[in-house]
């Protein structure tokens, strides 16, 4: 009888979301957006035992084995030119992960980090160093960064007349 087939892609996907949940922070939430564009996963940050407003959006990269640059100081990560300008068009912080599964370890970088991309290509490289593994402690400062940007942006805001958009 032939059934459907799972490929290895799918797979790597589920596993490295697996992983992503499995190093989360406690009460932290990551829910998947429907439809997904370019956003794996949206992170609702807790603080203590309380929900935060603060929120940051995943794109979630997978392998089966390392693309580790020779040097061995970085991961290297494709990544869709439209996907990044989509990420950095989000209000919204943006993470982006690399789970390499035969290591068990998720390399993370802060898209604002990431050098902007020459708009010719269709892809770029992304280099993620692999001293920022995605633990307990790089929690600690993505959480920090996620609360630094929130304020700047909270203290951009200010009322608005509706009439002068009409």
């Amino acid at each position: 009888m032939q059934r459907p087939i799972i490929i290895e892609n799918n797979m790597l996907e589920a596993d490295s979301e697996q992983h992503f949940r499995s190093v989360m922070p406690r009460g932290w939430t990551a829910d998947k957006p429907n439809p997904d564009i370019g956003v794996d996963l949206v992170v609702g940050i807790i603080e203590g035992n309380r929900a935060s407003s603060r929120e940051l959006v995943v794109q979630l990269k997978a392998s089966q084995e390392s693309n580790v640059t020779s040097d061995g100081e970085n991961e290297r990560v494709t990544l869709d030119v439209s996907t990044y300008n989509y990420l950095w068009d989000l209000l919204p912080v943006a993470l982006l992960v690399k789970y390499v599964a035969s290591e068990q370890v998720s390399y993370w970088q802060l898209l604002s980090q990431v050098p902007e991309p020459n708009q010719e290509n269709l892809t770029m490289t992304v280099k993620i160093p692999r001293s920022q593994v995605l633990n307990a402690e790089s929690w600690q400062v993505i959480r920090r960064y996620v609360e630094a940007v929130h304020l700047r942006k909270l203290g951009a805001r200010e009322r608005v007349d509706l009439a002068q958009f009409t």
